[in-house]
């Protein structure tokens, strides 16, 4: 069974310890080298040890989880560990990243390293969409997908659909991709972009909107020609789109 060389970062010594605890209990591939109580300190364990993977708490006393990224050559996994801020929890997840709520729950820690398994790719993307974010420069999205990590722009999406569990989106250029989350997944990201959720399975961009026709139980047509249904609870929220 491959190990992997981890550190964990943390202000607080009760959460440093706790999680090393867990992970030496519940997740043995995990091989913790050492515990950090700031940036300085994870910068210095982080050249020393060569980890896998860093479980990174965002907020401590001299500078955030994002500045240790600043700071460092990336080449591990990330795995944010946080008491759950809303900005950078929906950061994190506009990047695609791996996160834990504090207080961990096992279940959520053994999926987390269960994914560290089975992907270690496309990071530099990520980290770079997640300060792309941070920086108010929100425009594009990552989606991971079975063997690659894709950045999309938001205004190349024309409109998202549930397909079971997973979702599929579809883009200007007539591409599909389906993704393994779910659509209550993404609405809770794109929301506050241009985006509204018009059917319990359908997702649309505001932008790409060409008519709405009230035949049929009403439904919109897009600028590619996709007909898409709009819910009873959802007309009216429609309507005033093109008032």
């Amino acid at each position: 069974m491959k190990k992997f060389r981890a550190i964990v970062v943390d202000d607080e010594s009760n959460n440093r310890q706790n999680l090393r605890n867990m992970l030496h209990k519940f997740c043995t591939e995990i091989n913790v080298m050492g515990l950090a109580k700031n940036i300085k300190e994870a910068e210095n364990l982080i050249n020393t040890t060569s980890p896998e993977v860093v479980f990174l708490d965002i907020e401590m006393p001299g500078g955030n989880g994002f500045d240790l990224l600043a700071k460092v050559k990336v080449d591990f996994k990330v795995i944010f560990v946080t008491a759950y801020d809303e900005y950078a929890l929906k950061a994190i997840k506009f990047s695609a990243l791996d996160y834990l709520l504090k207080p961990i729950d096992r279940q959520d820690l053994i999926q987390a390293v269960k994914r560290l398994k089975e992907e270690h790719l496309g990071l530099d993307l990520r980290l770079e969409n997640l300060k792309n974010y941070l920086n108010n420069q929100d425009n594009k999205i990552a989606l991971s997908l079975a063997d690659e990590i894709r950045l999309i722009s938001l205004q190349d999406i024309i409109r998202i659909q549930a397909d079971n569990n997973y979702c599929k989106f579809f883009l200007k250029n007539k591409e599909e991709i389906l993704t393994s989350k779910n659509l209550g997944f993404y609405y809770d990201l794109l929301k506050s972009q241009d985006f509204i959720r018009i059917h319990q399975s359908h997702i649309i961009n505001k932008n790409m909107l060409e008519k709405y026709v009230k035949r049929e139980g009403g439904y919109v047509q897009l600028t590619n020609g996709d007909q898409i249904p709009i819910s009873r609870s959802n007309r009216d929220v429609v309507l005033k789109l093109f008032q």
